[in-house]
């Protein structure tokens, strides 16, 4: 492995100057690659988080063990792609109060890793997603040329639409902001130059990305 030491601001530091500050971060690589396989959050010596990233022939149980005896709080993340998108598995583990972990599923176009289009929180005994706790948003760019999250669709149990915010009118402004539900999605669909049923639904991923 190989170990850089980085301040809270992502700049790489010596490790001298790492262990004067209060708060630093140590990644680690895999040795001779910019293979990333974690981070240690680290205050005052403790390490407070730890972000592990798992890859193909990692073995998770062993890893699992590996973090519990570094830290009470970590996090592993499994990344996959499918199609043009890219599916992230979060564990998220606080074992002060559960052992099992919070999971979740997070998906972004490959050609926009930043945006997520779909979040959903994964039950973490039947394994089976919450469907109303998913989030999915659709993104354009304001007057700046920003992109921002433009549309934002929360949803029922059974994964029917609950509710699609619309900002487009008016981003900053949130009174000013549309609201459509099930039954009138069409309406915005209408007002749409792109298609927008993936959004109508909690589905994690688009039907093209299932059939392909």
């Amino acid at each position: 492995m190989r170990k850089v030491y980085k301040n809270i601001f992502g700049e790489v530091i010596s490790k001298s100057k790492a262990t004067k500050l209060d708060e630093y971060h140590l990644y680690y690589y895999e040795s001779d690659s910019d293979l990333l396989k974690e981070i240690e959050f680290i205050n005052e010596e403790n390490i407070y988080n730890i972000n592990y990233f798992l890859h193909e022939g990692d073995n998770e149980e062993e890893i699992l063990e590996y973090l519990k005896e570094k830290s009470d709080f970590f996090d592993i993340e499994k990344k996959e792609t499918a199609d043009g998108f890219i599916i992230t598995t979060n564990k998220l583990y606080s074992l002060s109060v559960d052992d099992l972990p919070l999971i979740s599923k997070t998906v972004f176009k490959t050609d926009d890793p930043e945006n997520f289009i779909c979040s959903q929180v994964i039950d973490n005994e039947t394994l089976e997603p919450q469907l109303e706790r998913t989030i999915k948003c659709w993104y354009t760019t304001d007057a700046n040329g920003e992109k921002y999250a433009a549309i934002e669709c929360s949803y029922e149990e059974d994964g029917k639409l609950e509710l699609a915010v619309d900002k487009t009118s008016d981003p900053d402004h949130e009174q000013n902001w549309a609201h459509y539900d099930y039954e009138t999605f069409h309406e915005l669909q209408e007002q749409c130059p792109v298609d927008l049923s993936y959004y109508k639904t909690a589905a994690l991923l688009p039907k093209e990305a299932y059939q392909s």
